[in-house]
């Protein structure tokens, strides 16, 4: 017989899960657009990214974008324990976890698989150049980001990329600008590539690309090809996302502008 899941809170003897009524309107794309949720192909989904939902860390941000959600939680800086060796820079910990009911399969042992451990590096790679660790020796940032809900991976790290850089700028820790994240993916149905994709274009696509960088200083920290495309759709492409960054480092600047008021 196998064992309650004692994470989870049982439901009531008899209850039956909810059933939404789809509409038209989500269901089919409309005829200025060929995606399913009705996007031009360079259009990102909207936005909702709030700070201080963590009382206990020292910044923390929550993002939300179509089905993406995630919760990011810094503490720190904190001096580094005494046995450890002097470092005249700060250290970043990055950990990325997915919550077991973050995709349609659970997962019983979220944050141990090779998954996490790609995604913890990349979002470390995206945050170094904008950190001025030098500011703070022997001393140590704990980040850590939960998967609520994915909707690819690549979705997953770009908005992952913008909640930790503003968990970071709550945090007090300082920095030379906010990094923002976006990514395009190339599908065969459409000649454009489509910016921000969701799980179902993903399936489908030939091609991703995904970039960090700091709009106000005009820096990238972090490029990411994988697949098959041509130099000068590429290009293209990235030009594309990061005119769309810049769209998204004013929602993240918005954000913590709420929380100083």
């Amino acid at each position: 017989m196998q064992q309650a899941d004692r994470r989870r809170f049982g439901a009531p003897e008899g209850a039956v899960p909810l059933r939404f009524a789809s509409t038209s309107s989500s269901a089919k794309p409309s005829s200025s657009s060929s995606r399913l949720d009705g996007r031009a192909p360079e259009q990102v989904r909207p936005i909702f990214l709030q700070t201080g939902l963590v009382g206990e860390a020292s910044g923390s941000a929550y993002i939300e974008t179509g089905r993406t959600k995630l919760i990011c939680a810094v503490y720190g800086p904190k001096p580094t324990p005494p046995s450890a060796p002097f470092n005249a820079k700060a250290r970043l910990n990055v950990e990325v976890k997915f919550a077991p009911f973050s995709s349609g399969v659970r997962r019983f042992t979220p944050g141990k698989d090779t998954e996490s451990a790609s995604l913890s590096a990349t979002l470390q790679q995206s945050l170094l150049p904008s950190l001025i660790l030098e500011a703070l020796p022997k001393s140590q940032i704990d980040l850590f980001l939960t998967i609520l809900e994915s909707d690819g991976s690549d979705a997953d790290i770009s908005a992952g990329v913008t909640a930790a850089s503003v968990a970071l700028a709550e945090a007090g820790v300082q920095m030379y600008g906010l990094v923002v994240g976006c990514c395009a993916a190339f599908v065969p149905s459409s000649p454009l590539p489509l910016l921000d994709p969701t799980r179902a274009e993903a399936k489908t696509a030939t091609a991703f690309a995904s970039l960090a960088c700091m709009p106000a200083l005009g820096t990238i920290t972090n490029v990411g090809v994988s697949g098959v495309v041509s130099v000068e759709q590429l290009d293209e492409t990235l030009q594309k996302v990061v005119q769309a960054c810049g769209q998204i480092h004013g929602v993240a600047k918005g954000a913590l502008e709420v929380e100083s008021a």
